[in-house]
C-alpha cells in the first residue's frame, strides 16, 4: 500500500502516514482531542483509531497515560503501528487490531478511565456508500452501529469514567437516547459550525459512566471565519491550544 506523510501542525510534533486513496484524517480528530478535558483519567483507548491521529494527540496531551488504539481494519492498523514507531510512541501507545463490537472478549470490564471514538455518523442506507472500502466502514454503519460503539464503552469504561465522541446532530437525539439507556450520562455539548451562519454539521459530547451531573451546552464553536480563513479558536486548536494551557 503507498503512502503519505502529513504533519500535524503547531506544537503536536506528529507525523502521520495514511492511504492517499483510503479513509484520511480531518480536523474532527483535532475537535475531538481538544474536547477532552484536562482531568482526564487514563488508561486511554481510541476506538477505531484509523491511523492512530486522536491517539497520537492525546499521548502529546497526556504522556503520563497509557493509550490503547483499536482499529479493525488491518491495513490501517499497520500503518497505525508504523507512526507509532516513527513518532517514538512505542512505550505508551498500543495498536490493536480487533472490533469494537467485540470489546467485552478484547478487554476486562472496567478497565478504562476514558474512551474516545469518532463512530461512523451516517446508518446504511442514508447517503451514497463510498466505494473504497476503509472509506465506506469509516462513514457508515457497515461494521459497527451506533448501539455497539455505546455498548463496547459501556463495559470498558470504570465508574465516573468519560466516553468522548464527535458526532452528526441530526443524530444527537438517538445518541442521547442510547448513552443514557446504558448509563452513560451526558455531561457536556458543543455544537461545531463551518461559519457563524450555518448549522453545526458537528457535535461534541462528554457523557460520564454513572454520572448524574448537569447537562452543560458550550458556546459553539465556528471553524471559518471567513472563507478559506480558519477562525482564530481553530487555528489555536490546531496549534496545540491544550498542549500550550495544560488542558
Amino acid at each position: 500500500m503507498r503512502e503519505e506523510a502529513s504533519d500535524a501542525p503547531g506544537a503536536w510534533r506528529l507525523t502521520l502516514h495514511q492511504n492517499p486513496n483510503g479513509y484520511r484524517f480531518a480536523l474532527d480528530a483535532f475537535l475531538l482531542a481538544d474536547f477532552v478535558p484536562s482531568e482526564t483519567t487514563g488508561p486511554i483507548i481510541d476506538l477505531g483509531t484509523g491511523c492512530g491521529i486522536v491517539a497520537f494527540l492525546l499521548a502529546r496531551r497526556f504522556p503520563g497515560s497509557p493509550i490503547v488504539a483499536l482499529e479493525l481494519q488491518a491495513g490501517l492498523a499497520a500503518v497505525a503501528q508504523r507512526n507509532v514507531a516513527h513518532n517514538a510512541l512505542a512505550q505508551q501507545v498500543s495498536i490493536v487490531q480487533g472490533d469494537i463490537r467485540d470489546a467485552a472478549a478484547c478487554f476486562a470490564s472496567a478497565s478504562f478511565g476514558t474512551v474516545v471514538c469518532n463512530p461512523p455518523y451516517r446508518a446504511v442506507g442514508h447517503g451514497r456508500l463510498n466505494p473504497q472500502s476503509e472509506k465506506a466502514i469509516a462513514r457508515h454503519e457497515v461494521a459497527v452501529t451506533l448501539c455497539q460503539v455505546v455498548q463496547a464503552a459501556r463495559h470498558l469504561l470504570a465508574r465516573r469514567g468519560r466516553l468522548l465522541l464527535v458526532y452528526h446532530p441530526s443524530r444527537l437525539a438517538e445518541l442521547c437516547s442510547r448513552l443514557e439507556a446504558a448509563d452513560l450520562n451526558p455531561r457536556r455539548l458543543r455544537f461545531v459550525h463551518p461559519n457563524g451562519e450555518a448549522t453545526a454539521t458537528m457535535v461534541l459530547v462528554e457523557a460520564l459512566r454513572g454520572g448524574r451531573d448537569a447537562l452543560e451546552v458550550l458556546p459553539p464553536l465556528v471553524v471559518y471565519q471567513a472563507p478559506n480563513v480558519y477562525s482564530a479558536e481553530m487555528q489555536a486548536i490546531f496549534q496545540g491550544r491544550a498542549l500550550a494551557e495544560g488542558r
